[in-house]
């Protein structure tokens, strides 16, 4: 871990004040965890489009920071289907597979139960086995469906590493969030995870 990494990342929600940084993060991705992410070409340094898109969706953006630069985002937004909730994140290459996705993806999953989401929904690209493996881990109920070279998880709305939300643990990640920015406390544990790539 270098020096840059000894605090933990803060999680926030994201607003049109951070495009400059989000495009900053988004530019350093390799080409490989862009296309993951989008699955096409998003320009570069990105599109204010797709920069728009990603912090102003229709549902909530957040951002993790690490002393003000943007190091993570994941989003949710509404989905054709009933109640479903689309979920999303990217994080920056030095901060990969230290477990900040998913908590990341976690803060996303609790603000969309909040919101009323009663299934979430993933796309991810076929070739993206440690999203696969993710998905698969935290939601085993998913069930997926292949269109080319995409996969679409489709599972009943409850956060990750836990069967079923309970209210009280919904209100507790979402209480943290009325609170703007927070510890993202659980983000370092030593996992093999990545995001999915939507």
């Amino acid at each position: 871990m270098n020096q840059t990494q000894v605090g933990l990342p803060l999680v926030r929600r994201a607003g049109e004040p951070d495009a400059d940084e989000l495009a900053r993060m988004l530019t350093g991705l390799t080409d490989l965890s862009r296309y993951f992410r989008f699955q096409s070409a998003i320009g570069t340094p990105p599109r204010t489009a797709v920069l728009l898109r990603m912090l102003c969706p229709a549902g909530a953006a957040f951002v993790a920071t690490r002393s003000g630069t943007i190091v993570g985002h994941a989003m949710w937004a509404w989905a054709p289907g009933e109640s479903t909730a689309e979920l999303a994140a990217v994080i920056a290459e030095d901060e990969q597979r230290r477990g900040l996705g998913i908590r990341m993806l976690s803060t996303a999953a609790a603000d969309a139960v909040a919101s009323g989401a009663t299934r979430f929904l993933f796309v991810v690209s076929a070739a993206n086995d440690r999203s696969i493996r993710m998905i698969r881990r935290r939601w085993p109920d998913a069930t997926v469906e292949r269109d080319g070279t995409l996969l679409t998880f489709v599972t009943p709305a409850h956060l990750p590493d836990r069967p079923k939300e309970r209210t009280d643990v919904v209100d507790e990640e979402v209480g943290c969030l009325e609170g703007g920015e927070m510890a993202a406390s659980g983000e370092l544990r030593p996992v093999d995870d990545v995001v999915p790539a939507l």
